[in-house]
C-alpha cells in the first residue's frame, strides 16, 4: 500500500464515511451485510455499491458473496479513520515517516498541536484530549496492532480483554490503544512517559522527544542511566503501574540524558495478581541488559528492593 499520508489525501469524505459505516458495522458483524449498510447510510444499492467498490479496488475494503454480500476493513482502512478523526479534530496537521514498526504497533511523525479541551465537539467525541491549547509541535502517532497476530494469544496475556472473548482483532486494538493512553496519562509527568495528547480509535498521539534505544546506545555513563531507569520504574510504582515488558528496546536515550519509557500497552496495576512477578522481570531485563554490556554488577534483589521503595541499589 502507498503512503499512508499519500491515501488519506486520495480519499473524499464519502469514501471515509464508507470505511466508517463498516467499521461500525464489524461491532456486531464479522462481514457487514451490505443491507446494514444501506440501511444505515440512507443509500441506494447502487450509491453504496459503487462507493464499496471502488474502495475494494483501492484495496482499503474487501468483499464476500458467501453466505451473503458483506464486507470488512483491515488496519489499512482502521488507521485511515483514526487519521480522519484526529484531522478533523485538528490535533495532526501533517503525518511524516515510519518511526518504527513493532509486532504490535506501526508508528509516524506527525505535526501538530493540543486541541483546546471542549473547543471542538467533534474532536472531544472522536478523540480523547489530554492536555489545553499548545503551540504546534512534534507529535509520534501509534497505531496498535494488537490482533494482527495471533488473537488468542493476545486475549491470553492482555488484561484489559480477559471480558471479551468475541472481541475482534480490530476492536482488540482500539481497546489496547485506549489502555496505554489511560496509563500515560495517569504517569505523565511524574514518570518519564511521552507526553499523551490525543486517543482516536486504535491510534495514540504523544509528543514525540526523540532518543535513540537503549540498546543501539553505547552510554559514557552507564551507573547514572541504570539508576534513571530503576528511579523512573520505581516512580510508576508509587502511582499503582508495572510496565510488564520494560527492556532496552523500549527506552529511550535523549542528547541530555535523560531517558523516556514508551511502550506501555501490557501495562498492568498493582492489584493484578502477577504485579510483583512481572515487576521483577523488568528489573532483571534492565540489570541483565547492563551486565552485559557494560559488566555492571547490580544484585537483582538490590535493584528490586530499590523500586519497591525499601533502599537504593548498591547500598
Amino acid at each position: 500500500m502507498e503512503n499512508l499520508a499519500e491515501t488519506f489525501l486520495k480519499l473524499d469524505r464519502k469514501e471515509i464515511g464508507h470505511l466508517k459505516a463498516i467499521e461500525r458495522g464489524m461491532r456486531n458483524f464479522e462481514w457487514v451485510p451490505v443491507e446494514d449498510l444501506m440501511a444505515k447510510g440512507r443509500l441506494s444499492p447502487k450509491a453504496v455499491r459503487g462507493g464499496l467498490s471502488k474502495l475494494v479496488a483501492k484495496k482499503l475494503v474487501f468483499k464476500t458473496n458467501e453466505p451473503y454480500e458483506g464486507y470488512a476493513i483491515g488496519f489499512a482502512a482502521y488507521d485511515l479513520i483514526a487519521l480522519s478523526n484526529l484531522v478533523d479534530g485538528d490535533v495532526i496537521v501533517s503525518l511524516g515517516d515510519l518511526l518504527g514498526v513493532g509486532k504490535e504497533s506501526v508508528v509516524y511523525e506527525a505535526l501538530g498541536k493540543i486541541p483546546a479541551r471542549g473547543a471542538d465537539e467533534r474532536a472531544a467525541e472522536t478523540a480523547g484530549v489530554a492536555e489545553e491549547a499548545a503551540p504546534s509541535l512534534p507529535l509520534a502517532v501509534k497505531f496498535h496492532r494488537q490482533g494482527e497476530t495471533s488473537f488468542k494469544h493476545v486475549r491470553r496475556v492482555r488484561d484489559h480483554l480477559k471480558d471479551q472473548p468475541r472481541c475482534a482483532w480490530i476492536h482488540a486494538a482500539r481497546l489496547g490503544a485506549a489502555k496505554e493512553f489511560k496509563t500515560l496519562k495517569r504517569l505523565y509527568p511524574e514518570v518519564s512517559v511521552p507526553r499523551p495528547i490525543a486517543l482516536s480509535h486504535h491510534a495514540v498521539v504523544m509528543e514525540h522527544s526523540g532518543g535513540i534505544e537503549l540498546y543501539k546506545v553505547d552510554l559514557k555513563n552507564p551507573e547514572d542511566c541504570v539508576e534513571i531507569i530503576l528511579e523512573q520504574a520505581a516512580a510508576a510504582w508509587k502511582k499503582g503501574i508495572v510496565h510488564s515488558d520494560l527492556s532496552a528496546y523500549n527506552v529511550l536515550v535523549c542528547e541530555d540524558g535523560d531517558i523516556v519509557i514508551i511502550d506501555w500497552p501490557q501495562a498492568v496495576s498493582q492489584t493484578h495478581p502477577q504485579a510483583l512477578e512481572l515487576l521483577e522481570r523488568d528489573v532483571k531485563n534492565v540489570v541483565d541488559h547492563f551486565h552485559r554490556k557494560y559488566r555492571l554488577d547490580f544484585e537483582l534483589e538490590e535493584a528490586l528492593s530499590f523500586v519497591l521503595g525499601e533502599e537504593m541499589p548498591g547500598d
